[in-house]
């Protein structure tokens, strides 16, 4: 008796409990990002990549190698540069100036309102190069 006593409570408690449950779709969604899944999750591949990637690229400068007149020589090249373009644009149209090295000549003439022409000649090869930055017309 006990046992149809027990047999009925499980029955009972079975029908009435699963009125309550739900049943839906089982998705995946994987938790390891190396197997799909957030889009979001790129970058974190990305560096994963990046920190396995062990080549190098023969043609890369070496920015270590730079002395500190070096690089004291390309700002002051930098520099000259800034003032001969700055020249140009603000000067009078016909105004030229000239910076001269041992491989490049650059000759930067002014065209008048902020616009100039810049002409630079590669010495060891001879290949000219001109490069013109006209008028700005404040349109875009």
């Amino acid at each position: 008796m006990a046992a149809r006593v027990a047999a009925g409570v499980v029955t009972t408690s079975l029908l009435l409990g699963g009125g309550f449950a739900w049943a839906g779709q089982l998705v995946y969604e994987p938790i390891n990002p190396s197997f799909g899944g957030n889009p979001l999750n790129g970058s974190y591949l990305f560096n994963k990549a990046q920190s396995q990637d062990d080549n190098e690229d023969p043609d890369a400068p070496d920015f270590g190698s730079l002395t500190e007149t070096d690089l004291f020589l390309q700002d002051l090249r930098a520099g000259v540069v800034n003032d001969a373009i700055n020249d140009a644009k603000e000067g009078e149209a016909g105004r030229t100036s000239v910076i001269e090295s041992s491989t490049l000549r650059v000759r930067i003439r002014s065209l008048g309102n902020g616009g100039f022409v810049m002409h630079i000649v590669d010495r060891r090869t001879g290949e000219e190069t001109t490069v013109n930055f006209g008028q700005p017309s404040g349109q875009f």
